[in-house]
């Protein structure tokens, strides 16, 4: 898929983007993801359509990197949650804009784990709220997830000294729970 065509069906299905240019793969993590290891990176040019959530804090990112003298799509985020789509063949535009229409519905949250001292990457979960069926990433796991990150600390967390900072997301909301 190529950025003049996603750009294309985003544009027919009403969905809003700003877009922004980077010299390098560099640039682009730094931007978005300051704290992110930016080692190895490529140094081809990358563009990006930003769609904006109502939670004013996670957006959507569409990461295009540069082949051919065209950019061509690599990779979906929603706040620092990866989908990982430069390992999947299979996607299009539609199946893209579905995904897309899925988050701004709120029917996916997302739960990011960092260490709130290092600003660490530990852990991060992505619910289907919709699939009541999934005991661990519809919304039976997610309830389960809820319950857990608002338990009290165990003691053992507490002697060791063990610190996480919960980012828990969907299109509309945002809530962080340091423990």
């Amino acid at each position: 898929m190529t950025l003049s065509e996603v750009k294309e069906i985003l544009r027919s299905n009403s969905i809003l983007f700003k877009e922004c240019e980077f010299a390098n793969e560099a640039d682009f993590i730094n931007h978005f993801f300051p704290f992110a290891c930016t080692k190895n990176t490529k140094e081809q040019k990358y563009y990006a359509l930003i769609i904006h959530s109502n939670n004013e804090k996670m957006h959507l990112i569409l990461q295009f990197e540069e082949k051919n003298g065209d950019f061509v799509f690599y990779d979906l985020y929603f706040g620092d949650f990866c989908f990982e789509y430069f390992l999947c063949d299979s996607i299009n535009c539609v199946s893209l804009v579905e995904e897309i229409q899925e988050i701004m519905n709120g029917n996916h949250t997302i739960i990011v784990v960092t260490n709130p001292k290092t600003k660490r990457w530990l852990s991060d979960n992505y619910f289907d709220r919709n699939d009541i069926d999934d005991n661990m990433f519809g919304e039976v796991g997610f309830q389960k997830a809820m319950k857990r990150i608002r338990q009290k600390k165990t003691f053992w967390e507490k002697l060791l000294g063990f610190n996480r900072n919960y980012e828990i997301y969907d299109w509309n909301t945002y809530e962080s729970i340091t423990k």
